[in-house]
C-alpha cells in the first residue's frame, strides 16, 4: 500500500475531513486506507463515530477504551498504518485546498518528513483572544521562517513521513502531561540526522479553546518541561522558558522571582482573560507556573 492517511480524534467528529480526504485520496489513484483513531471518547462518541465512518470504504475506525494522550494516539495509528508514506493529521483540521494531498504527496521523499504550514482565522472569536494571539505569533509561521528554522517548533497537527521513520522513532508516551510531545519529536528527527523538508501547503486549524481553558493547558504544560528537564536533559535548552528557570537558579533567584510573579498572578490571569492579552504577560503567567512547578517537585 502506498498511502495511510492517519487522523487522531479525541471527543470531535471528523466526519467532512475524511471525506474530503477521500475524495482527494481517489484522485491521487494509489492504493490508500484512512484510519482514525479516537482516544478514548467514551461509548457515546465512538457510537456516533462508527455511525458515521464505518459505512465509509477505505475508512478504518479504531477505537480506545481509555484516554491514553497525544503521543501514545499517534504510536498506535504508526503501528497499524500499512502504507509506504503515512500523512497524521488532527481529526478538528480543515482543509480547503483541492489539492491538499496531492500537493504532500507529490513531493514524498524516503526517510524524510513534510511539513505544509497552518493558519488560523484573521480575527478571533470573543473569549478565546488568548489562544487565537499565540497561534498568530507563535504557531502561524510563513514558509521562510519555517525553512530557516526546520526543526524548531515542529508541529505534529499535521505532516507526511515515510512509514520507516516510525519504526525507528516513537512519539515519547512516557510524558503524560500536556504539551511538547510534537517537539520531542522534532528534536529526535534533528538527532538522527532526519530532514524536514517545509512547503507551502497550509490547513486550517481553529485556536478556539476558551481563555482560561487555554491558560490551565499552559499550566500543564510546565509540568511537561519539568519533565523534560529531568528525563531528556540534552534537550532542555532548546526551550526558552526553561533557559530563563536555569539561569535564575543559577544566580540564586528563583525563589525571589516566584514571590515576585505570585504577588501579579491575579493581576496576569485577569490581563489574559480579556480582550486584549498580551504575549509577554502570557509568558511572565507561565514562567510563574514553571517556577512553581520545579520547586514543588
Amino acid at each position: 500500500m502506498e498511502l495511510s492517511i492517519a487522523i487522531l480524534v479525541y471527543c470531535f467528529s471528523p466526519l467532512k475531513l475524511v471525506e474530503e480526504l477521500l475524495k482527494q485520496a481517489r484522485n491521487l489513484g494509489v492504493n490508500f486506507e484512512i484510519l482514525v483513531y479516537d482516544d478514548g471518547s467514551g461509548p457515546i462518541w465512538q457510537e456516533q463515530l462508527s455511525t458515521e465512518l464505518e459505512p465509509l470504504p477505505e475508512v478504518f475506525l479504531h477505537k480506545g477504551s481509555q484516554n491514553q494522550g497525544r503521543a501514545a494516539g499517534r504510536n498506535i495509528l504508526a503501528s497499524k498504518a500499512s502504507g509506504k508514506y503515512i500523512l497524521m493529521i488532527d481529526g478538528d483540521n480543515r482543509i480547503d485546498s483541492p489539492h491538499f494531498l496531492s500537493d504532500y504527496f507529490n513531493v514524498r521523499k524516503p526517510k524524510t518528513v513534510i511539513v505544509g504550514g497552518r493558519y488560523t482565522d484573521d480575527k478571533a472569536l470573543p473569549g478565546t483572544e488568548l489562544r487565537w494571539l499565540f497561534a498568530q505569533k507563535r504557531e502561524v509561521q510563513d514558509l521562510a521562517e519555517r525553512k530557516a528554522h526546520p526543526y524548531e517548533n515542529f508541529q505534529t497537527n499535521c505532516f507526511l513521513a515515510d512509514a520507516e521513520i516510525f519504526r525507528k522513532l516513537k512519539f515519547e508516551e512516557n510524558l503524560k502531561t500536556y504539551g511538547y510531545e510534537d517537539s520531542l519529536f522534532g528534536f529526535a528527527l534533528e538527532a538522527e540526522g532526519i530532514p524536514i523538508l517545509h512547503i507551502q501547503n497550509p490547513q486550517y486549524h481553529a485556536a478556539d479553546d476558551r481563555n482560561l481553558a487555554f491558560l490551565a493547558k499552559s499550566e500543564e504544560a510546565m509540568e511537561s518541561l519539568i519533565w523534560i528537564q529531568q528525563n531528556h536533559p540534552q534537550w532542555a535548552h532548546r526551550f526558552k522558558l526553561l533557559r530563563i528557570l536555569n539561569t535564575l537558579k543559577k544566580w540564586k533567584l528563583e525563589r525571589i522571582s516566584y514571590s515576585l510573579l505570585n504577588a501579579w498572578e491575579k493581576s496576569l490571569r485577569s490581563s489574559l482573560d480579556s480582550p486584549g492579552p498580551s504575549l509577554w504577560r502570557f509568558d511572565l503567567f507561565r514562567l510563574h507556573r514553571l517556577i512553581q512547578a520545579d520547586l514543588h517537585q
